[in-house]
């Protein structure tokens, strides 16, 4: 399959397998919302007048109480859950080396090779995803050690929480740099059709010549889903489902899984940029 050249790979290449992507996310969510919805359901909390936003009013309390009073139930649904969970990951994993491999090749997806190519660069995609989750977790435990060693001042809270959030602040950094990198890896993996190890060399070269794009590239794709996410949570709150009208509900069902299409776009476009950016040596 012949490669694109770096100026054409564009994520509005590719409409048909973003829209797939984007069933695909919504049903596993259904698949593992349902069952959790359903036991809040029965609970009778949503019946009031307030509706669910009972559960998190006054500090949470009701929400509390479910998790007290229901708790059985809930850990034997997400236990349940967990099959589901491990396969939504994998096939989540699947659609970004398909998505990657869309938008680097020029031919037309109608055949079936492209599937074969994604399904061996799949473990090597399996492998940076799960060392970059281990190198995240580290940074996390160690973010908490340092925000925990900030001495607490009864005088000055204030201070105390500015310099928790100064000791938390460049480990969320370093988080979000393997992240990105991580990304980049995935993306020479694809474009360049190498093993892993080759693949994270390529990587390491384009961090090196764009320190900047490469390692931090995804935030405007991000802060775009953010500020939707922000948007939505504002009309939903404007909305207020526990008045009268069916609409309210459908409008605010139909917002949250354009957040979701969304969320897909974003990352196509930035799959994309990550392929520009190992594509140019």
């Amino acid at each position: 399959m012949t490669p694109l050249g770096p100026s054409e790979i564009e994520a509005r290449r590719r409409p048909f397998v973003i829209l797939t992507i984007i069933g695909i996310r919504i049903a596993f969510g259904f698949c593992l919302s349902l069952p959790l919805a359903a036991l809040v359901a029965e609970s009778g909390v949503g019946l009031g007048e307030r509706g669910d936003r009972a559960l998190f009013e006054g500090g949470g309390y009701l929400l509390i109480e479910l998790l007290r009073v229901r708790g059985d139930a809930l850990v034997a649904a997400v236990r349940g859950l967990l099959p589901l969970l491990g396969v939504g990951l994998l096939v989540g994993s699947a659609c970004n080396v398909a998505l990657l491999i869309a938008l680097d090749v020029r031919e037309g997806l109608s055949s079936f090779t492209w599937v074969g190519r994604a399904w061996a660069r799949l473990p090597a995609q399996l492998v940076v995803g799960a060392g970059a989750a281990l190198v995240k977790v580290l940074l996390l435990l160690l973010a908490s050690i340092a925000v925990g060693a900030v001495p607490d001042s009864s005088t000055n809270p204030l201070a105390t929480t500015a310099a928790q959030v100064l000791s938390l602040l460049p480990f969320l950094v370093a988080v979000g740099a393997v992240g990105g990198f991580e990304d980049v890896a995935k993306a020479a993996l694809v474009r360049h059709d190498t093993q892993l190890g080759e693949g994270l060399r390529e990587a390491v070269g384009c961090a090196r010549r764009r320190p900047l794009r490469a390692p931090f590239g995804w935030v405007p794709y991000a802060g775009l889903w953010l500020l939707a996410m922000a948007g939505v949570s504002l009309v939903t709150e404007a909305l207020d489902v526990s008045r009268t009208g069916a609409w309210r509900v459908a409008a605010i069902f139909t917002l949250h899984q354009l957040v979701i299409a969304l969320g897909v776009v974003c990352r196509a476009a930035w799959f994309a940029r990550a392929l520009r950016l190992v594509a140019t040596r």
